[in-house]
């Protein structure tokens, strides 16, 4: 079990939804530094650049034609 800390120091966790069908999906769920479960998250956390969830050269090129699609 991880959680990615954000620059705001938000922790950023996962949390599968199981939908009414009974089908499972990926999520996740942002746990402020006031809520009551931050503290039990703390020794689980990764910095941002080391958890392998962002960054990869895929996402930049797709985010490179949204924005050069998004200024047409």
């Amino acid at each position: 079990m991880t959680a990615v800390m954000l620059a705001d120091g938000v922790l950023r966790v996962h949390a599968p939804i199981e939908l009414p069908d009974g089908t499972c999906v990926d999520g996740s769920r942002d746990i402020a530094p006031d809520a009551p479960d931050y503290e039990e998250w703390l020794p689980h956390v990764v910095a941002i650049d080391d958890s392998g969830l962002y960054g990869h050269a895929e996402d930049e090129d797709i985010v490179r034609r949204w924005r050069t699609a998004a200024s047409a």
